[in-house]
């Protein structure tokens, strides 16, 4: 790929400039504050786009950064590329109310809109963060970020199988922990609920057996009671027994009825017999007088009879509503005993279903076991992603050391988390251990090789960003040298002549653009 011009139409501190670039090396110069920083942040936002963000990231974003002040409605501009041999022009309006993303392929005259998909399949399907990790190096960030990590990951993982960098783990890895954070939010939530509904049902089973264990009390106080009113026997029941007493009483009274009724009758009949036959009228009298005591104790006798036979009649009467009482609670407490037994049983079925329930393996269980089984896959996979193709990576990344540091570092080692050391030829020195220009040359090294393992469709350009501060002059002169021999398109933004001295001194053909 090469940039053919630009025109920066409203983009922060730049208005209509534009500028023809070279397909090798461009070296923008100017001083501080010029603009340098601005043209490499066009760049990428016409490759990219410009995200704006919410809330308090809004204040120091992208967007809010290098909008214009005067005029924002033309923050934009245009983009001339050549891609795969086919020239595009890249037209782009960042502005909130009037967001335009236009790509015109000049060969055709197609024109498709560049945010749906149609540009990132020109630029192979290259992502931002790569972009900004390799091919793009901003000024003060030489050292590659937390992305390029999880970027090499991504390529190394998924290049093996299908040959296709855009595949992101990463990403993948974090749906799967947001997925399975809400399955286990759920199955948490669940299981509360479960609980919660097991105390509930053990709370209610030991009311009702408190309620139980009282029914019980309540049964034997009564049971004692009706003991209590037992006097029968084995052959007669009490009732029976009391309506025998009755009837016994009953049975004296009749018979004292009828002494009494001999007795007047034959007192009678023997005073007036007395009084006509013999004529003596004191046996007359001393007969009735016989006569009239004895019925008057008879009389006395039948009272206390029917006394009696009052008082068993009522002993009945309140035996029998008493026993009818008793009974009917007796009755009651066993209905209600039945009942209870029955809540019981029922409580206690559904604390077993919900302990069973405990044991069942839930949906939202079932969905997280599979989701820890892709996590567990994707990590395996990510943990042999230096075995499979990291090699390539460490080796383009050697070649690339080697050359830019005369053979003085030949090889670079490194673990799946990009951990390196060096190989002298001599001793493995750890990156820690070497100075910042050395480490600064790894990097750079290190981001060109990634870059070509992404870009592998079609090299991007190079842009480089005051990046050579901590670069002495024969360190500077390899990476020079190294640059213009890939045959690549590189853009160097400097405040310092020096890149272009030695480009000079070392005869290297470039172009530069004053800002």
């Amino acid at each position: 790929m090469v940039i053919r011009r630009l025109k920066i139409k409203n983009f922060g501190k730049i208005r209509d400039k534009d500028m023809e670039l070279s397909p090798g090396i461009n070296v923008l110069y100017g001083e501080n504050e010029s603009g340098k920083t601005t043209t490499h942040t066009f760049i990428r936002s016409m490759f990219y786009g410009v995200r704006r963000l919410r809330g308090k990231a809004a204040l120091n974003d992208t967007y809010t950064k290098y909008e214009p002040w005067e005029n924002p409605a033309e923050y934009g501009g245009i983009m001339w590329f050549t891609s795969k041999g086919k020239k595009y022009r890249l037209t782009r309006n960042f502005y909130k109310e009037k967001k335009l993303g236009e790509l015109l392929c000049e060969e055709d005259g197609s024109l498709v809109d560049a945010e749906q998909g149609a540009l990132g399949t020109i630029l192979g399907n290259v992502s931002e963060a790569v972009y900004d990790n390799t091919v793009s190096v901003a000024q003060l960030k030489s050292v590659t970020g937390k992305d390029l990590v999880r970027e090499l990951q991504n390529y190394m993982a998924s290049y093996q199988g299908t040959g296709d960098s855009s595949i992101d783990m990463g990403r993948a890895m974090q749906m799967l922990k947001m997925s399975r954070k809400g399955y286990l939010t759920e199955a948490a939530r669940r299981k509360k609920e479960l609980e919660k509904e097991k105390e509930k049902i053990s709370a209610n089973m030991e009311y009702i057996r408190r309620e139980i264990r009282e029914l019980d009390e309540k049964r034997d106080r009564i049971m004692q009671q009706q003991d209590g009113m037992n006097i029968g026997t084995r052959e007669r029941s009490t009732e029976d027994l009391l309506e025998l007493r009755i009837d016994r009483v009953k049975r004296r009274r009749e018979q004292t009825d009828a002494v009494l009724t001999v007795v007047l009758l034959g007192g009678i009949a023997g005073t007036g017999c007395l009084a006509a036959f013999s004529g003596q009228v004191i046996f007359s009298v001393l007969a009735g007088v016989a006569t009239a005591a004895i019925s008057v104790a008879a009389l006395f006798f039948r009272i206390r009879l029917s006394r009696e036979l009052n008082k068993r009649e009522r002993q009945r009467e309140r035996w029998l509503s008493r026993h009818e009482e008793l009974t009917w609670n007796r009755n009651s407490l066993d209905s209600d005993y039945e009942e209870k037994h029955t809540a019981l049983e029922n409580l206690q079925a559904e604390l077993t279903e919900c302990e069973e329930n405990t044991e069942v393996i839930t949906p939202e269980e079932t969905e997280i076991q599979a989701l820890n089984m892709a996590m567990e896959t994707i990590e395996a996979l990510s943990g042999n992603i230096t075995d499979q193709v990291g090699v390539r990576l460490k080796k383009r990344t050697s070649e690339i050391l080697s050359e830019i540091t005369g053979g003085r570092y030949q090889e670079v080692l490194m673990d799946e988390a990009l951990h390196m050391s060096v190989n002298t030829g001599e001793r493995i020195v750890s990156i820690e251990r070497l100075s910042r220009g050395t480490l600064e040359q790894i990097y750079f090294a290190l981001r060109m090789a990634a870059g070509e393992l992404f870009c592998k469709e079609e090299p991007f350009p190079v842009i480089l960003d005051d990046v050579f501060g901590m670069y002495d002059e024969e360190r500077l002169a390899a990476a020079l040298r190294w640059l213009h021999k890939e045959n690549r398109q590189v853009i160097i933004s400097t405040c310092h002549k020096r890149e272009m001295e030695i480009l000079d001194k070392e005869r290297i053909p470039y172009q530069k653009l004053p800002m």
